[in-house]
């Protein structure tokens, strides 16, 4: 009589059910990751793109008021309107103030102005650097960048008390966002380009005595 085989089992044994949803969590983790990144990588270019907005706007103002950019609100006394008002005309009324990726989700603008640019600064009333004929390299000089998470209630930042000095990496940090996309921020430079720095560059640039990064007057001929 010919001797019968066992078919074999077709189930799987615990071992390989185990091994089977490790390699299927790992591979709902590895995609779970990179859709997060692309999430990321979407807004930061949202935000690029706003930021974009903002200097065609406020080159666009500067056009209708003798190449002259916007004010903040610390120029009021001088009969001027802050930023965040004057430029929506130049936008259609559609100028976006907020980061899609600010931890804050209440305040009201993510992007603020810097104010070494702006007529009479708190911390160096006799200088006016709002005229872009003052600029000798507009192109290095931020206009915009994104305030820190702990930066609130104002839309200009107070970088004007270090004219002539280099803002300490402190002081910086606790006024920008300096890290809000993957270990970069993004900044509107005066002449409307943008562009995605990371915190290593610009504190290379905040130490650099020739650097016009924050201040204008780094590296002037006396």
């Amino acid at each position: 009589m010919p001797r019968r085989f066992l078919r074999p089992e077709s189930g799987l044994t615990l071992i390989e059910l185990l091994v089977t949803l490790a390699i299927v969590g790992l591979i709902a983790a590895f995609t779970t990751a990179a859709v997060n990144v692309a999430g990321e990588k979407r807004k930061s270019v949202q935000c690029l793109n706003q930021l974009r907005q903002l200097g065609v706007a406020s080159l666009l103002y500067a056009a209708d008021n003798d190449m002259t950019l916007p004010a903040s609100a610390h120029q009021r006394s001088l009969g001027l309107q802050s930023w965040t008002l004057a430029l929506q005309n130049y936008a259609g009324g559609k100028v976006v103030f907020r980061c899609p990726c600010d931890e804050d989700k209440t305040r009201a603008y993510t992007y603020v102005i810097n104010d070494f640019l702006t007529p009479a600064p708190a911390g160096a009333p006799d200088l006016d650097f709002s005229r872009l004929a003052s600029l000798e390299r507009a192109g290095e000089t931020v206009l915009f960048a994104e305030a820190s998470k702990t930066y609130k209630n104002t839309d200009h930042f107070h970088f004007s008390d270090y004219r002539g000095q280099p803002v300490s990496a402190d002081a910086f940090l606790s006024q920008v966002g300096t890290e809000r996309h993957r270990g970069s921020a993004n900044y509107l430079f005066a002449d409307g380009r943008v562009e995605s720095l990371t915190w290593k560059r610009v504190q290379a640039r905040l130490r650099d005595p020739q650097d016009r990064f924050v201040d204008p007057t780094r590296g002037q001929t006396p």
